[in-house]
């Protein structure tokens, strides 16, 4: 079923119900993963192994991996299972080359490229091979599968009618990329190809009216004028339990509802947590009522997930209650019990895990010799501008607060140790450094639960966690007032 709905001024949503046949996209049936065989020869070959990975997990991202040598031909074969009835991007990764390619139960590839002209000699053959042959010829011409995102991303500073002319116009070059394929390609596969790049310009027109705003203000807002959601009412609704397959589609799920209520008056200014409470409840509601039965479960799914650490236990708790009751035996419980268990170990008053401080005279010192301060922790990397960005805003923070028992610590998770302690003496970063050498998988990054980059924690001068949201740099006075607060 396919369920339309069209966004009115002055009111909440005008429904119709339509029955329609989708093109071109099978159902969406979660089962048993099956293999996929990969096999092949590198040319000139300037590595010894070649690794694949994917993501097979609505929720977050942790990837799956497999990899195999070559020998002495420079020859390999790999074979590694994928969830069934669903296109599934892969991404090929050989010495400093990546590749992607787009995989369904049963294909049977066989790879030929020539290392030193990696992106221009790489051919596919055998069973599913028109679609990964495609997909080489795309990044010749419009680059890899991630640039499209990129691409619409690059839009949003635009006005109304040039952000709306321009995505459509990106839109319609990958469409027309695969029309000239089309009588190589499957049907199921030009379906979901059309529904990737469509629901990617419909989560971008979601972000458009808060990223309008910051471009014009040149800083972070939540108050958003209301003439920033035309965008928005001109984008027609379209849900459908297929798409679930589609990266895209997940995107576009977890905002539509929220950004429709905003664009039609129903606004929550302020700090004020409890109406903004019954703003989220009253999303639940219509989630219930107009979201098809596969498409509910997600977004609750991910909803629960995404502010478990963020919004209070007990709600929480609710949520994931409600959600077993009807869905028990759904394949997110593993994660959900996860997030949630991990909600109540970073719960305020929990005691903060306690970690190594490698500081840059070469001393060592521990998180809970600070106890008696105030303790303001990031985690960060140097590729991540945004982190660097709020890292450089701190100087407010710490300007407002001044002769106070507070301490900034900065924990990298980077693997560019010189080009960061760079970032830190040109901006004049003051405060505690660290570098967690196992990357994503240091267990500082474990204890802490951090899934995305920066991650903020605020710890009392008792060593105990003090919020279940910590405020950003860029939320200066929010979080000055929540530090205040913990000065005994």
């Amino acid at each position: 079923m396919l369920i339309i709905f069209f966004m009115l001024a002055r009111r909440l949503f005008s429904i119709l119900l339509v029955l329609i046949t989708v093109p071109g996209i099978t159902p969406y049936i979660h089962a048993a993963p099956a293999n996929v065989k990969l096999s092949g020869k590198i040319i000139n070959p300037t590595a010894d192994s070649i690794e694949v990975s994917y993501n097979d997990n609505n929720l977050a991202y942790y990837p799956k991996k497999f990899s195999t040598h070559l020998d002495k031909k420079g020859s390999f074969k790999l074979s590694f299972p994928v969830p069934v009835n669903v296109y599934t991007i892969v991404q090929i990764a050989y010495a400093d080359r990546l590749a992607d390619i787009i995989v369904s139960t049963g294909d049977s590839l066989v790879m030929t490229v020539n290392a030193k002209r990696f992106d221009s000699s790489v051919n596919y053959a055998g069973r599913g091979a028109n679609i990964q042959n495609f997909l080489a010829a795309h990044v010749l011409k419009r680059g890899r599968i991630n640039q499209y995102p990129n691409n619409v991303k690059n839009q949003l500073q635009k006005e109304p009618k040039e952000f709306l002319k321009a995505i459509e116009n990106e839109n319609n070059l990958e469409q027309a990329m695969a029309e000239k394929w089309t009588p190589a390609l499957p049907p199921s596969f030009t379906g979901y190809w059309r529904t990737f790049h469509l629901y990617y310009n419909y989560f971008f027109t979601q972000q458009y009216p808060l990223a309008r705003q910051m471009v014009k203000l040149r800083r972070y807002t939540d108050t958003i004028p209301p003439e920033n959601y035309e965008v928005v009412k001109s984008m027609p609704v379209v849900f459908n339990d297929s798409f679930l397959q589609v990266p895209s589609y997940l995107l576009y799920l977890t905002g539509v509802l929220e950004i429709g209520l905003k664009a039609d008056g129903y606004t929550v200014l302020g700090k004020d947590t409890t109406k903004y409470m019954q703003f989220e409840d009253s999303v639940y509601k219509l989630a219930y009522k107009v979201l098809p039965d596969k498409s509910l479960e997600y977004f609750l799914a991910q909803n629960i997930y995404g502010r478990a650490k963020t919004q209070r236990l007990a709600r929480t708790e609710a949520q994931l209650t409600t959600f077993k009751q009807r869905w028990p035996a759904s394949t997110y419980m593993p994660l959900l019990d996860k997030q949630v268990g991990l909600a109540r170990r970073l719960a305020p008053g929990q005691p903060a895990p306690d970690m190594e401080i490698h500081t840059a005279d070469g001393k060592i010192m521990k998180l809970s010799d600070l106890k008696g301060k105030v303790v303001y922790l990031g985690f960060w990397a140097g590729w991540c501008r945004q982190c660097v960005g709020e890292m450089i805003n701190e100087r407010m923070v710490k300007d407002l607060i001044r002769k106070k028992p507070l301490e900034f610590v900065y924990a990298s998770i980077g693997t560019d140790t010189a080009g960061e302690w760079g970032v830190i003496e040109r901006y004049r970063i003051d405060g505690l450094y660290t570098n967690l050498f196992s990357g994503w998988n240091a267990k500082e990054v474990q204890d802490y639960g951090v899934q995305s980059l920066p991650a903020y924690y605020l710890i009392d001068e008792d060593g105990n966690f003090a919020l279940q949201r910590t405020p950003s740099p860029m939320q200066t006075t929010e979080l000055v007032m929540e530090i205040e607060k913990l000065f005994k």
